[in-house]
């Protein structure tokens, strides 16, 4: 009950955050239409921003929702991890790029296959390279490793970012939980991509963790099951 309060509320707070951003810049920008043209279209630019603030934070709600149901459907398929990881990488190349960002893939070529959800696993290593591309300082490395971990395969993604501090690490998967919440809505976080990644590694019999130093960087792991082949 208390975690469901807690759910509510924090909804409420950023739902109702772009919300008012839109109304009243909504109000300013009809009365300055005619008179103040330039600053009527800084005010539209504003309502764009919050309005897909919003459209995402929806979105995240919608599909935790979906993850978190019982009636969550996955389709494991047997996936070669590192065709997968460069091309999952190479989706945040030029975002990297812009800000003087260098990613590297380290992933040996005689891996096993994982059995796994193809549309989950790309979501999760997705999520956690987007959060490395977003809050890393410019001219940071980003390193996608994967390797053996007993009757798993571990998968990583590292950068040499700001870190975090260890009081922040065991709430980090929780919804809504933000280490430095201004910084997070200037670049675009809406709280909840890591608690969904949580959710769809459990959901595919593996698990997560994150380990981090400040002033070092940070890393996210997560495992998934290897595929058991037919002979």
């Amino acid at each position: 009950e208390s975690m469901r309060r807690d759910f509510v509320a924090n909804v409420s707070h950023e739902l109702r955050t772009p919300i008012t951003v839109i109304r009243s810049s909504a109000e300013t920008a009809g009365g300055a239409l005619t008179t103040q043209p330039e600053a009527a279209r800084e005010f539209i630019e504003v309502i764009e921003r919050q309005a897909g603030r919003l459209q995402q934070l929806v979105e995240d709600l919608l599909q935790l929702a979906r993850i978190e149901s019982p009636a969550l459907k996955l389709s494991p398929e047997a996936i070669e991890v590192k065709p997968f990881a460069s091309q999952t990488l190479s989706m945040f190349r030029d975002r990297a790029e812009a800000r003087n960002i260098q990613l590297t893939l380290k992933v040996a070529d005689d891996l096993p296959v994982v059995q796994a959800d193809r549309r989950a696993t790309e979501q999760v290593l997705s999520n956690l390279l987007d959060n490395a591309v977003r809050y890393a300082t410019e001219g940071a490395t980003i390193t996608l490793r994967a390797g053996r971990d007993g009757q798993k395969l571990a998968i990583s993604v590292s950068d040499t970012g700001p870190g975090i501090e260890a009081k922040h690490l065991p709430r980090l998967f929780e919804r809504f939980y933000r280490v430095d919440a201004g910084r997070s809505r200037e670049v675009g976080g809406t709280g909840l991509g890591l608690s969904i990644v949580k959710h769809l590694v459990e959901a595919m019999g593996g698990s997560l963790s994150v380990e981090s130093l400040p002033g070092k960087g940070t890393t996210f792991a997560f495992t998934l099951p290897v595929a058991e082949l037919p002979r």
